[in-house]
């Protein structure tokens, strides 16, 4: 059994490294090859959560148990608000192979790579201004990961501390070249003057209004991945066009999806799984429609990401 370090991680992974692994991630979710994908949720005072997320698949060498911790107050005593490790068993012996202690950096990476391939395939070619409602760890890396993928060539941010939204644009400025990067002034703003919207917040009032959305924009929501976060009104969901998830099955449980489906149990017959979208290869962004892409994260993605670090130890 190995331990797998925080500084071990970051030096072996990049965020392009992910692409393809989380992307194929999905798709065994969607295959015969799933074996399962547990969840569960612990809410602590504060705000303060941990997801424990487990994987099986057949065929992987390992299987996976995730825990992921928020917790907010950390940083009143300069600590990381974010931790956490993956534990890795041997698929056909069920011993414990590796511990990944990396704090939360493999959650925060492959979501964001989730966010860029499916983004990437859904918003409309024609789509390259872009805005992000938050401002933490997950926009900075959300941004980044769409920008190793299409052309961005404007960026508008909108965070409620408009100092954390400086810093941020700060950050992507040292980052990224050619890119026209502004505050806005109120998410509304933020999200009538671009075609792509981002959000990454752990808001538990929806954020977006869906009277606000034109024909042709996209809108990628990650924040809402338990049962209380809301980023998206039902109006949002009422007005798209199609709706892609990660999963039916834990959308139908987590997050503002759950909710709008018990006010539009018609929702289904719109929504595709991101496995099937990336399979088919049938889907490909049209700017007269408006979509959709929902996350709430899948072990899976936890399972393809820990498995590329032990292979790139090997």
């Amino acid at each position: 059994m190995i331990n797998v370090s925080f500084e071990q991680i970051q030096s072996l992974i990049e965020i392009q490294d992910l692409f393809e692994p989380v992307k194929q991630s999905f798709i065994d979710y969607n295959s015969s090859r799933l074996i399962g994908i547990p969840i569960h949720l612990l809410h602590f005072p504060n705000n303060s959560d941990a997801h424990i997320k487990t994987a099986a698949i057949d065929g992987y060498p390992y299987f996976s148990i995730k825990v992921a911790t928020m917790f907010p107050n950390n940083l009143k005593q300069n600590k990381s608000p974010n931790n956490g490790s993956i534990f890795l068993f041997d698929a056909n012996t069920g011993e414990l192979k590796a511990i990944l202690d990396d704090k939360g950096t493999l959650t925060d990476l492959r979501t964001a790579a989730a966010v860029g391939i499916i983004t990437n395939v859904v918003a409309s070619q024609q789509s390259n201004a872009v805005s992000v409602i938050g401002t933490g760890i997950q926009a900075y890396h959300q941004v980044l990961a769409l920008s190793k993928l299409r052309v961005i060539t404007s960026l508008v941010i909108y965070g409620r501390n408009k100092n954390n939204a400086i810093l941020l644009k700060n950050k992507l400025e040292k980052k990224l070249q050619n890119i026209s990067i502004t505050i806005a002034n109120s998410v509304e703003e933020a999200v009538k003057t671009t075609t792509i919207i981002l959000t990454t917040t752990s808001s538990k009032t929806p954020l977006i209004k869906g009277e606000w959305l034109q024909k042709g924009q996209h809108i990628t929501a990650v924040g809402a991945d338990d049962t209380f976060k809301k980023e998206l009104d039902i109006d949002c969901f009422k007005k798209a066009d199609m709706v892609f998830v990660d999963s039916l099955d834990l959308n139908s449980k987590y997050g503002e999806y759950s909710t709008a489906l018990k006010s539009l149990p018609q929702l289904k017959n719109k929504t595709i799984e991101f496995g099937k979208a990336f399979s088919d290869n049938t889907y490909s962004g049209d700017s007269n429609k408006i979509t959709i892409a929902k996350l709430v994260g899948l072990g899976t993605q936890d399972l393809a990401a820990a498995t590329l670090v032990m292979n790139k130890l090997a």
